[in-house]
């Protein structure tokens, strides 16, 4: 790969292929942290970047030498079983190194279904290893950035009037099929 090749990856996966606005996966997390603060908006892209970063280096190897021509529920299996190592890996380093950065993170890291999303669609995309790095920074980066902007408009959402059968999920999905939407038009 190139540096152009790199680069427009990563802008593809930040912006025009972001994770979470086209396939919706780690939403949960987002809406459940919406109104965090920019540190821990940080903290939680941070800990989840790392922890595909680790499971991407797991995943590649068996990818191509056990995995293969497997069936699709034993790779979806041993992806599982290669992000709850991860997360564990991870945290595990994390809360001895560095005691006060973990809180309640963990559990938002091992709960996303980016992580396991990630991994699948880099497989089934064909990516080979250093463009499976780069799309994993470029997730990372891609669901800090949605993070923050759904906390700034789930903010201003806060406080307008809005139906009571609107709040909540509801304002949030839509919020969210209406920045996909605006996304699309980059493509």
């Amino acid at each position: 790969m190139n540096i152009s090749e790199i680069f427009s990856l990563l802008l593809a996966c930040i912006f025009v292929n972001n994770y979470v606005l086209q396939h919706y996966l780690g939403f949960d997390s987002i809406y459940l942290d919406r109104k965090n603060s920019l540190k821990n908006h940080g903290r939680i892209s941070l800990l989840l970047t790392i922890v595909l970063l680790v499971a991407t280096t797991i995943a590649s190897p068996l990818e191509a030498f056990v995995i293969g021509g497997k069936a699709e529920w034993a790779r979806t299996l041993t992806y599982v079983l290669v992000v709850a190592f991860s997360v564990f890996a991870v945290s595990f380093v994390v809360k001895k190194f560095f005691p006060s950065f973990l809180n309640c993170e963990k559990v938002n890291v091992a709960l996303n279904s980016i992580v396991l999303g990630t991994l699948l669609l880099s497989s089934s995309n064909g990516l080979g290893w250093g463009a499976s790095y780069v799309a994993v920074i470029g997730t990372g980066l891609g669901y800090f950035l949605v993070s923050m902007v759904i906390s700034g408009i789930g903010r201003r959402i806060d406080e307008k009037a809005i139906p009571e059968s609107f709040r909540g999920v509801p304002i949030f999905l839509a919020t969210l099929a209406i920045m996909s939407l605006a996304v699309y038009a980059f493509a």
